[in-house]
């Protein structure tokens, strides 16, 4: 019979707390707007339908916790659904292209933010 993992096998989990709640959710929207890759089969996951759900819960606890929130907490939650969003519409108004079989282009690098240069 195979032995199953125990809590000894696992890295020790930080406390959950509302931030942390957050980033979790953030990091799945990250996951399915193409941001990690499968290290076993160079495969990038984009499912901007369960992006863009989970965008919508991150935007449902931002309605339902108004008034109740620390600043930390307010900035992060805005924060993160800015990027989200931002990541999402780029990606569903220019797709990437499908995956060309034997490609050896990859990238680790998760999405990230196009910023304008600075004019002086």
């Amino acid at each position: 019979m195979a032995e199953t993992s125990t809590e000894q096998d696992r890295p020790k989990l930080p406390p959950i707390d509302f931030s942390a709640f957050i980033a979790e959710l953030g990091m799945a929207a990250v996951t399915y707007l193409g941001g990690y890759q499968n290290p076993g089969t160079k495969e990038v996951l984009v499912d901007l339908e369960m992006a863009k759900r989970t965008i919508d819960t991150i935007e449902l606890l931002k309605e339902k916790t108004t008034g109740n929130l620390t600043a930390p907490e307010s900035n992060l939650l805005d924060n993160t659904l800015h990027n989200l969003r931002m990541t999402y519409i780029r990606l569903a108004n220019n797709p990437p292209p499908p995956p060309q079989p034997g490609s050896s282009e990859s990238t680790t690098e998760g999405p990230s933010e196009e910023t304008e240069p600075e004019t002086e």
